[in-house]
This record gives C-alpha cells, structure tokens and sequence, in this order.
C-alpha cells in the first residue's frame, strides 16, 4: 500500500494517482547500491614487477642468457692468446642450457618469493640449495680449466676437491634450510605458561594483548602416506597436499634421491600433530 502525500489517503501499491483526491504519487526510489570495491593485493613489487608482472623473470631469464653469449664470444675471440679461454668458451657454449635453466629457476623463484612468502618457503631451501650448488659447480670447472690451461696442479686439486664436496654442499644446505623453516613455523617453541593477572584499575596503562601461539608445522596424522611429512607442510602453508609431494618428487629426482634422506631426517625431527 501507499499513501497519498496530499491527503494521505490510502492507495494500491501500483497505483500513480490517489482514487480519493486525484493526486499524483510518486514513489520515491531507492538508489542501487555500489558494488563494494576491494583493495588490490599489496605485496614487495619491484619496478620491474610492476611493468612485466609475470613475465619479468622471462625476459630476465634471455638477458642473462644473452650475458653469458657475450662472455662467450669474448674468451671466443682470446682463444688464440690464451688456452685457457679457449676452454672456458667452450665450457660456457656446452652448458648454455643449463646457465639458462638456472636463471629460470632463480628468477622466478625471486618473483613468486616477493609475490608469496608464505607459500614460497616450503621451496626456498631446495632452490638455494641448487643456485649455490650449481655456482660452486661452475667454480670447481673453472678451477679445473686454468689448472689444465696453466699445468698447475695447485689449482686442479682445487677444482676436484670442490667438485667431490658439491652433494655434501648441496645436502647441508637443504638440511639447514629446512630446520630454519621449521624453527621459524615455530615447531620448537614453547608457549609460556599462563599467569593469572589481576585485572588493571580504571586509569592503568592499558594492557597487552593476550598470547597466541603461532601455528606450527609438523607431521600430519590426517594426510599422510608414509610419514605426513609433505601433509604437514601443505596444511601448514594451507595449500593443496598433493603439489607439495609433487614438487617433493620432482626435487628428488633433480638431487638423484638425496630429498629421500633429507625427508627421513625430518619425519624424525619434526613433531606429530593429530
């Protein structure tokens, strides 16, 4: 029903005249609402984030391929000077796919880490562990080359020391990466007891907030197949179970099974959770 404004008379709802006085009614209408606009996601952009977004670590990856091209061609073009820059060219012209996959790997790794902290740290230990196992790699053959190049032995024992330590590397800083994240999610930390404090008079300073225990990581007992190793993860990360045992999988199969040791070392170092 509505209500004439000159007489008050009462109408039907579809009416636009008054039956009693013959006025007009007009039905005020109610302005629609705005859809409620949400803030873009904040997160550590770079200016080279904000101009190529995800195709940043692309075109970054071809400038550092480009890079290593040109340090090619340079040693190339001294080969005739030097021995040894023959051989360092060549070197780098057998393992330009490789150089290139490396700065795939650690240039999307740096944008997705900025993009997601929090899912990216269950990665972080095995991408650090493979740039800086590959760098030393490339140390070792460079040691080695100039050693051969220059007949000094000095330098060649170097380069087959380092080279014969590279999966001992490689494993210390994977185990190390993973204990910091573990220690860092909190797994080791107690909470402090709980201390009745007597409430603050009116004009006390106020209090602080109450503890809250960090979430923790740990093995999980409800999505688990061999130890809940890669549950405890996804459900700590809250993430999908099953991409992070595919990138467990893929990982071991890069390492040549040395994930498979790193992943017994923490069943029996991380705590079971139900």
């Amino acid at each position: 029903m509505v209500y004439c404004p000159k007489c008050g008379a009462v109408n039907d709802d579809q009416a636009t005249f008054c039956q009693k006085c013959g006025g007009r009614i007009v039905i005020p209408q109610q302005p629609a609402s705005e859809p409620v606009k949400r803030a873009p996601a904040v997160w550590n952009q770079t200016p080279f984030d904000r101009t190529f977004r995800g195709g940043g670590p692309l075109l970054k990856s071809f400038l550092g391929l480009i890079f290593v091209l040109l340090v090619m061609e340079i040693f190339g073009a001294l080969s005739g000077e030097s021995a040894f820059a023959g051989n360092f060219a060549d070197f780098l012209g057998d393992t330009l796919l490789l150089f290139f996959l490396m700065f795939l790997l650690g240039f999307f790794f740096g944008y997705y880490n900025r993009k997601y902290p929090r899912e990216s740290a269950i990665v972080s230990p095995l991408v650090t562990a493979i740039i800086v196992t590959f760098v030393l790699w490339v140390v070792s053959n460079v040691f080695t080359l100039l050693g051969e190049s220059q007949s000094d032995d000095f330098l060649t024992v170097m380069g087959d020391m380092v080279s014969s330590v590279l999966y001992i590397i490689f494993l210390l800083i994977l185990l190390l990466g993973y204990i910091g994240v573990i220690m860092k999610a909190g797994s080791f930390g107690v909470p402090p007891p709980n201390v009745n404090v007597p409430p603050a008079p009116p004009a006390a300073a106020p209090q602080p907030a109450p503890y809250a225990p960090r979430k923790r990581m740990g093995r999980s007992n409800r999505d688990k197949i061999i130890f809940g190793v890669c549950g405890g993860m996804a459900e700590y990360l809250d993430t999908d179970p099953f991409l992070v045992r595919v990138l467990w999988v893929v990982g071991t199969l890069l390492t040549s099974g040395v994930l498979i040791l790193v992943y017994v070392i923490l069943a029996m170092i991380m705590p079971k959770y139900p």
